[in-house]
């Protein structure tokens, strides 16, 4: 015949009764019991007082809990996430600090939100090398958000690596060169000119060939702004602003998208505008970013400079199909400078192509 299995309940209650009727000992019932003397007689004790109801397990919740937040706090808490349901608690905090003066921990309103069923479970996070320029404007990032093909329009991305400020979230006609150029000198009128510009190597900068240059660089060039590319397939290298559009996809969702160009400015502008100045940014230990924001040094032209050489200097004519000549051998630098000069000069690595005082591939490498 197999051990039966008696609950901890069963046990108590055989315990109490060797004692109380079975006229057995306090130490034999325990030691029958498997328990210390003391743990006996509080069952018995309590079984006297509360009866059998009292041998099961009572609640170890603190009857009072002091430092408990108050509930016009949590009240307020919830009011703001109602106002922004997208952030987390990091960024609630803070806006309650800056907004209502009132003083919250993070891990508390983490606690209240979780609660009260507010919360989503985190994205596992991915470790990859960061970077970030010293300044504005000595880095720009730019690319495109994605949209359905049937929208009207197409979105350019443009945020300061330096601060994350949002330069311009703008609905443009399409992702062709002269549209991004009219959005750009735009916005270089108003922000000043940077350092660089970094982009994902996709045709609608024009890009064909790794070693050419496209139009679309040449005419960064001649503004004195060096044109810089990730490696395909690398992403995060323009994590700034992929993570900029992670935002704008949670926070605006099915509105990114409108039947026109003018329909779209007034919601993407107001989103920009809090973006910049209302929410907290993480990497920014909690400041927004346009709290790292200043123009840039450098003022935009009235018009697009021309290109001079050195005097003195050896230069090439590209002809139309992209290509130059030197000692005997043609070498193809890309149709984004046909028609322009462009001066060849030793280098580390040898002989060197140069352009707007930019330096460009190396002859062995075209």
């Amino acid at each position: 015949m197999p051990f039966q299995e008696v609950s901890i309940m069963e046990s108590r209650r055989k315990l109490v009764l060797d004692v109380t009727v079975g006229g057995a000992s306090l130490s034999a019932a325990s030691r029958d019991a498997g328990v210390s003397r003391m743990t006996a007689r509080k069952w018995v004790e309590r079984s006297k007082k509360q009866g059998v109801d009292g041998l099961c397990e009572l609640s170890r919740a603190p009857k009072a809990v002091h430092g408990k937040t108050d509930p016009a706090t949590e009240f307020a808490l919830l009011e703001m996430k109602d106002k922004y349901p997208e952030w987390g608690a990091r960024k609630l905090v803070v806006r309650l600090q800056e907004e209502r003066q009132i003083l919250l921990a993070t891990r508390t309103a983490e606690h209240i939100l979780k609660r009260h069923k507010r919360t989503k479970p985190r994205p596992a996070k991915t470790e990859c090398q960061r970077f970030e320029k010293l300044a504005s404007g000595s880095m720009v990032q730019m690319d495109f958000k994605g949209l359905p093909n049937s929208c009207p329009y197409a979105l350019l991305t443009v945020l300061d690596d330096y601060g994350r400020y949002c330069l311009a979230f703008e609905p443009v006609p399409d992702k062709t060169g002269p549209s991004v150029k009219a959005a750009l000198w735009e916005l270089f009128s108003i922000h000043g000119l940077p350092d660089s510009m970094l982009m994902d190597n996709g045709d609608c900068w024009g890009r064909r060939g790794e070693r050419s240059v496209c139009s679309f660089e040449a005419w960064l060039m001649l503004l004195g702004i060096e044109p810089k590319h990730g490696r395909p397939g690398h992403p995060q290298t323009q994590g700034k602003v992929e993570r900029f559009h992670g935002t704008a996809k949670l926070e605006l969702a099915e509105r990114l998208v409108q039947p026109s160009i003018a329909q779209a400015r007034p919601i993407l502008k107001a989103f920009v505008d809090r973006y910049n100045w209302v929410r907290p940014h993480d990497s920014l230990g909690g400041q927004v970013p346009g709290t790292r924001y200043s123009p840039f040094p450098r003022p935009r032209p009235n018009q697009l400079p021309e290109h001079y050489l050195p005097e003195g200097a050896t230069s090439r004519c590209v002809d139309v199909s992209g290509y130059f000549s030197y000692k005997g051998t043609a070498y193809r630098i890309g149709l984004g400078l046909r028609q322009q000069r462009i001066e060849l000069k030793e280098d580390l690595l040898g002989m060197r192509a140069f352009f707007a005082g930019f330096p460009l591939s190396y002859l062995h490498e075209l």
